[in-house]
């Protein structure tokens, strides 16, 4: 190849955390730090049937390629083959949501799985999120790379701080699609003994009332759509498996909880054990962590869970938040549980793993030891941390994602 530089088009999905970790923030790197050798543009609309339009790129990544017309966009897949232009899809969620997920139905009707398989057959290559999903992609084309979400620390949002507190901290930092998560979380705060209630407060972050609800038809088309109720949004599930249904709040806090203001505070919510942390966009979304001390990450054993990313653990070990999972998928991937069979701690672990067949009980014990013995939580902290500084350095996967394009360039 004649010495110029690569010209690289990414498409991501969205603007929002899945279009950030895995199109925006993984080539903004990579156009900076290899900028002598890479032309790095990112579109998010594009028109598929104009092929002209495309000539000048060597290389094409598009996370998923779902888009209105597949024919069209199956057609500019072979247009790329024809010119040798390199295409590269990414995905990092399976394309089998399973029917807890939220979107089956939709999914389903919209013949998405279909689509992303037909996808895996065309594209020259899929990049993903972990060696577990990896495996799984194979079946459909055997050239797969996995390149984890990775962080820049040098990002504001990412600095290890965190806000003062008389309580330890323990909650959630998460999206609108786990409501089957949560359930093994039920009853675990009004179980817990009253002097751990004094010491800790449960956080929820991320709370978000934004969507819209169909209307129907009698005969099954829709009709048009409003603005999602509070009371209807996943957020009000999740928070009334925090607090036990409002039982653990004050009558005058649950009072306020119930009036959904969104962006404020209740005054006294230091003396509350359950806070709400509204949403924030995605480039401060990782500020969460500053009122969290402890994240949790509960996963429902399924196989839409099992091919998910360890994200939630990298987030945690770059600002320094110790970390409670499940035993299952992602959280299987560098994982070293912190407590050993029988009780005793391993210096060396990261995390703390709970077993997906004792749920509850598991949650309730680590909560108790965490809130009696607050060195724990530092020891984990600077584990975690440890263990996720090199690996998930966007620098150190930025590198290698620039070696490989250099090698699956055809023109």
């Amino acid at each position: 190849m004649e010495n110029r530089k690569i010209n690289v088009l990414v498409v991501p999905s969205d603007t929002f955390g899945v279009g950030h970790y895995r199109s925006v923030s993984p080539h903004t790197h990579l156009d900076r730090l290899y900028n002598e050798d890479f032309n790095v543009e990112i579109k998010y609309n594009v028109n598929w049937a104009n092929h002209s339009e495309f000539d000048n790129y060597d290389i094409i990544h598009i996370h998923k390629g779902l888009c209105g017309n597949m024919n069209v966009f199956w057609n500019f897949l072979d247009y790329c083959k024809e010119k040798n232009i390199t295409t590269v899809m990414d995905i990092d969620d399976n394309w089998d949501v399973g029917p807890q997920h939220p979107l089956y139905l939709t999914n389903k009707s919209m013949g998405i799985p279909e689509k992303i398989i037909e996808n895996l057959k065309r594209f020259d290559y899929v990049t993903t999120t972990t060696e577990i999903f990896a495996d799984k992609i194979r079946k459909y084309n055997q050239n797969v790379l996995v390149f984890p979400n990775a962080i820049d620390p040098s990002e504001e949002q990412y600095q290890p701080i965190k806000n003062s507190s008389k309580r330890i901290r323990f909650g959630f930092v998460m999206g609108s699609a786990h409501e089957k998560d949560m359930e093994q979380f039920k009853g675990v705060v009004n179980s817990l003994p009253e002097d751990v209630k004094q010491k800790i407060q449960i956080v929820l972050c991320g709370y978000d009332l934004r969507g819209t609800v169909n209307l129907m038809n009698p005969d099954g088309t829709m009709a048009g759509q409003r603005p999602i109720k509070p009371t209807e949004s996943v957020w009000f599930s999740y928070e009334k498996t925090c607090t036990d249904d409002y039982k653990v709040c004050s009558p005058a806090y649950r009072e306020f909880l119930l009036k959904f203001l969104k962006g404020v505070q209740w005054p006294m919510v230091e003396d509350e054990i359950y806070r709400r942390e509204w949403t924030k966009d995605v480039s401060e979304f990782a500020k969460h962590y500053r009122n969290l001390d402890v994240l949790f990450a509960p996963l429902d054993c399924n196989g839409f869970n099992e091919v998910k990313s360890e994200l939630k653990f990298i987030e945690a070990g770059f600002t320094k938040t110790a970390f409670i999972a499940t035993d299952f998928g992602p959280y299987t991937i560098g994982s070293k549980n912190f407590f050993k069979k029988g009780g005793e701690i391993d210096p060396e672990g990261n995390c703390i793993l709970i077993d997906p067949q004792k749920k509850h009980k598991e949650w309730r014990k680590a909560i108790i030891k965490l809130a009696n013995n607050p060195e724990y939580i530092n020891m984990l902290a600077t584990n975690m941390y440890n263990t996720v500084k090199d690996k998930y350095n966007i620098e150190n996967v930025t590198k290698t994602r620039a070696e490989w394009y250099k090698s699956i360039i055809k023109k």
